[in-house]
């Protein structure tokens, strides 16, 4: 091909290793070409600089299908909405995205939604919990089609990438921010999780005890309580923790889903003089940072987690150019003097 010429559809054939009547078909949008030539065709056009609007072009529509719980807690909502938004910024990429929800939290009921969808999608996006019987019943669809971990991670299960990565760095910010904030010769810190089953929230948790131990040994960082009921018996669970283990200098609060728990105790006044770190933007997050009841909220941003997972399967498919899979995703710490932004989800 001379300098400067347009290239003709038999060297975008011949980039591609295909025919090119495939190439007519692909560029001409006619259909009856698998997804896998396509996907050839259309690098081999963009490589070759084809004068063409190639992300006009109709693809195959892809159907991926979302796991998760039901959107009526704020972290569900928003990365519910996040990824309808992308499908809608990005029609032209030909894909879409169907909401299946667990009836609840046990691993069989979980399972047996999984195993429910195991065939009439292109791809997955899972957001559960790390569990053998979980783990178990993704594998099959994992060994099908590609399959995206978000939020927390199941690394035993085959899935093909991890949209999550940063929960150890937030663990880690939380204890530098509690280690900063607390004055105290020694005291101890308790640590209020949900699930410990959820890999997000382990990662969160080790990555406090690191930076406590290795920069704050005056902290005790052992004292652990798992609070996943949602009712006044968590509650119960935590005064009667802190009557017999406290008092505390410091409480990391590491799932969004307990940060009712942490008002209740403060305003009780179980947590006087007790410096609090929390996890996630919600709709009780800024009056509670802006009344003084907790100290620092640290925001992981769902919703980039929830377009990075799109990109993931789209990447898979050819349709997501310039995807970084080692994306660093953003941290931000919310205090009483920059408070959160209020939520159109919630």
């Amino acid at each position: 091909m001379h300098r400067g010429s347009k290239p003709t559809l038999s060297e975008v054939a011949s980039l591609a290793g295909v025919s090119s009547a495939t190439v007519d078909r692909v560029l001409n949008g006619r259909g009856g070409v698998r997804e896998e030539l396509e996907t050839k065709v259309l690098e081999a056009a963009r490589k070759l600089r084809l004068n063409r609007n190639l992300d006009q072009i109709p693809r195959q529509l892809l159907r991926f299908s979302v796991l998760m719980n039901r959107p009526d807690r704020d972290v569900y909502a928003r990365i519910q909405k996040a990824i309808l938004d992308h499908q809608s910024l990005h029609d032209t990429k030909g894909f879409t995205c169907s909401f299946h929800y667990f009836s609840s939290q046990e691993p069989q009921d979980i399972a047996s939604r999984i195993a429910s969808i195991q065939r009439g999608f292109d791809g997955v996006i899972l957001l559960a919990y790390d569990h053998p019987v979980i783990s178990d019943a993704l594998d099959p669809i994992c060994k099908e089609v590609p399959v995206i971990t978000l939020i927390s991670d199941l690394p035993n299960s085959g899935r093909s990438h991890y949209a999550g990565s940063g929960n150890l760095q937030a663990g880690k910010l939380a204890g530098d921010l509690l280690g900063r904030f607390i004055h105290q010769s020694q005291g101890k810190t308790l640590i209020l999780t949900r699930l410990q089953r959820y890999t997000a929230h382990l990662d969160r948790e080790i990555g406090l005890r690191q930076v406590i131990s290795e920069r704050y040994p005056h902290l005790e960082a052992s004292h652990v309580l798992e609070c996943n009921k949602g009712d006044s018996s968590d509650y119960r669970k935590i005064c009667d923790y802190i009557d017999k283990h406290g008092p505390f200098t410091g409480l990391y609060n590491i799932s969004s889903w307990n940060i009712h728990l942490v008002q209740e105790l403060k305003e009780r006044g179980y947590l006087d003089n007790t410096v609090t770190v929390a996890h996630g933007v919600n709709r009780r997050t800024r009056p509670l940072l802006r009344d003084g009841i907790i100290d620092a909220v640290i925001e992981y941003s769902p919703e980039e987690y929830a377009r990075h997972a799109v990109d993931a399967l789209l990447n898979h498919f050819g349709r997501c150019e310039g995807f970084d899979p080692n994306y660093r995703h953003r941290l931000e710490v919310f205090t009483r003097e920059y408070l959160p932004p209020h939520l159109s989800v919630d």
